[in-house]
């Protein structure tokens, strides 16, 4: 069954064309990246918020930043799995935490 394109973004990786898209979550960020050319195969994970804390403000309330998922985080799900694989791939690949394939430590963060 097709996913529909609708809120996702493109990335080409080794000039393969890519869509991914996110959903948040009360406690986490659902990802969801599959091939243009096998709409057969897709990747689905979750990566935790990482809030961190930042500074404190006048009223006491701490502000936290959170991680953003980017392009750069979705090639590194994509290159783990190889993209000759996710192209000749049919069905789900379930990814459950992507801590484990990227370093969050390296995530871009909200302001």
């Amino acid at each position: 069954m097709a996913i529909s394109k609708k809120g996702s973004r493109k990335i080409l990786v080794d000039d393969h064309e890519f869509r991914w898209k996110t959903t948040g979550k009360k406690d986490s960020i659902s990802v969801i990246i599959w091939p243009v050319d096998n709409d057969r195969c897709r990747i689905v994970g979750k990566i935790g918020y990482h809030n961190k804390p930042t500074a404190i403000s006048a009223s006491g309330d701490s502000e936290r930043s959170q991680i953003v998922v980017t392009n750069r985080m979705i090639r590194a799900i994509i290159l783990h799995y190889g993209v000759n694989e996710l192209l000749q791939h049919s069905g789900q690949i379930n990814l459950t935490a992507i801590e484990g394939i990227y370093d969050v430590s390296q995530a871009v963060r909200s302001e």
